[in-house]
């Protein structure tokens, strides 16, 4: 038995404990007749509102699924005429802007080198970091 509970089905639950518990006894207490008959049409119309709250969660649910299907065949064809426009037009050409599409940047060399980072630091790319050697002398021999 829902005894507990705010949800409408639980409220529902209890509303159809206390009518099936009272039918019995409306011979004895009929003065509750009105507001048993009462509480009857509010289950009856809350069931039959239950019901159509979920064949429109269905309907809901199906309509979304259209609208997704939708989205991704228009993101498709969309892609497929941008890359038709990107085709006839060229990659880096400025007229794509007018469709809503970005051209490519044209790419090249830096105009300053690349810095690359080592242990000791920083040194522009193309040059060797300074190690420390070891100082010039005669090279060792091996004695016998």
């Amino acid at each position: 038995m829902a005894t507990k509970g705010s949800t409408v089905p639980e409220r529902i639950a209890r509303w159809k404990v206390i009518s099936a518990g009272l039918k019995p006894l409306l011979g004895t207490m009929p003065h509750l007749a009105d507001l048993h008959g009462q509480l009857e049409q509010v289950i009856a119309q809350s069931e039959e509102l239950d019901a159509r709250a979920e064949a429109l969660k269905a309907e809901s649910r199906a309509v979304n699924a259209n609208r997704e299907a939708l989205a991704k065949s228009g993101d498709d064809l969309r892609g497929r005429l941008g890359a038709s426009l990107q085709t006839t037009y060229g990659f880096k050409s400025e007229k794509l802007i007018e469709f809503g599409l970005k051209p490519r940047k044209a790419r090249g060399r830096d105009k300053q080198p690349r810095i690359k980072k080592t242990q000791g630091g920083t040194t522009p790319a193309g040059t060797k970091p300074e190690t420390p050697t070891a100082p010039a002398g005669p090279p060792a021999t091996k004695s016998t």
